[in-house]
């Protein structure tokens, strides 16, 4: 019977019934073979030459253990010896694969400064609040890298009162008489004792004729500038009764009387009163020229 061309299907071979006699010589391509279908027990020794080899196709997986003895080898292959550390010579940059050097390959410390290439250190790359007072060097910080203008010295206009929080300014923080009496509120001063030994003025310094010495009684060489009131004793005695000494600050002010009512008595005052800035006070003596007088400077508010 005579079969015609395509004839023969899958379905009308019996199974096993195509035999090695039946299959032509290189009829059985890659194509026809089922990948895993070619077992060692299928390789005949010796079959598989480097010619039949694909370069880099013979992966660890399709060699069995301990197959790849030295016979099968080409020589001579040169065995590389065991890596020593340190490995010498170094390894060098074009050894090591890019993108290699994960974050868990580098040591703790093992990034010194030498180690960062200069400008790569960007904002970004700073942990909040890593820069430090310490991490700044001396001069460094100039108008330019702040975003802020600051503020020049003297301050124009200065600072007003208003501008400066409650109990911000300590006594520690104000030069030594930089508070004078114009910068002071009403009823403010420091005292300063003085310690007197002798009289200051005496009887000679006083005019003994009853009127008004303007200006008469000068202090400016023992209470310094600055000064708004005076600490005084004062001592005055008479042989006859009805004899005073009055003080005043100016002639718009209250004056300060002392009186001796009874004949030959030593009269001893303790006074403050305030002064005007020329430390000049008016005074008046009665005209006896047997009143003693007694004058001494104990102290001032300034």
């Amino acid at each position: 019977m005579t079969l015609k061309p395509l004839e023969v299907k899958t379905s009308n071979i019996a199974t096993y019934a195509v035999t090695e006699s039946r299959i032509a010589k290189n009829a059985v391509t890659g194509d026809k073979i089922v990948d895993g279908a070619v077992t060692e027990v299928k390789l005949k020794d010796g079959a598989v030459t480097t010619t039949k080899i694909k370069d880099k196709t013979i992966t660890g997986a399709k060699i069995a253990d301990a197959t790849i003895t030295q016979d099968k080898l080409v020589l001579p292959i040169v065995v590389p010896s065991p890596i020593t550390r340190p490995i010498a010579p170094p390894i060098e940059s074009a050894e090591i694969k890019d993108g290699a050097i994960v974050r868990s390959k580098i040591a703790v410390n093992a990034v010194e400064t030498d180690n960062i290439r200069d400008g790569n250190v960007t904002g970004g790359k700073l942990a909040p609040s890593a820069v430090t007072q310490a991490k700044i060097a001396d001069g460094a910080v100039t108008p330019a890298k702040l975003s802020f203008v600051p503020m020049a010295r003297p301050l124009v206009p200065p600072l007003t009162g208003a501008e400066i929080a409650t109990d911000a300014i300590e006594t520690v923080k104000i030069k030594d008489g930089a508070v004078t009496p114009a910068k002071a509120s009403v009823g403010f001063g420091r005292y300063v004792p003085r310690s007197a030994a002798v009289w200051d003025l005496q009887s000679a310094n006083f005019t003994r004729d009853g009127n008004w010495h303007v200006d008469g009684m000068d202090l400016s060489s023992i209470v310094p500038v600055g000064a708004i009131a005076i600490a005084l004793q004062i001592e005055y005695a008479q042989t006859t009764s009805d004899s005073y000494l009055i003080f005043r600050q100016n002639d718009t002010k209250l004056p300060i009387r002392l009186n001796n009512q009874v004949g030959i008595q030593i009269n001893s005052f303790n006074v403050i009163m305030p002064i005007d800035a020329d430390r000049l006070i008016d005074y008046a003596v009665n005209d006896s020229l047997d009143v003693v007088i007694g004058v001494a400077v104990l102290g001032w508010w300034i």
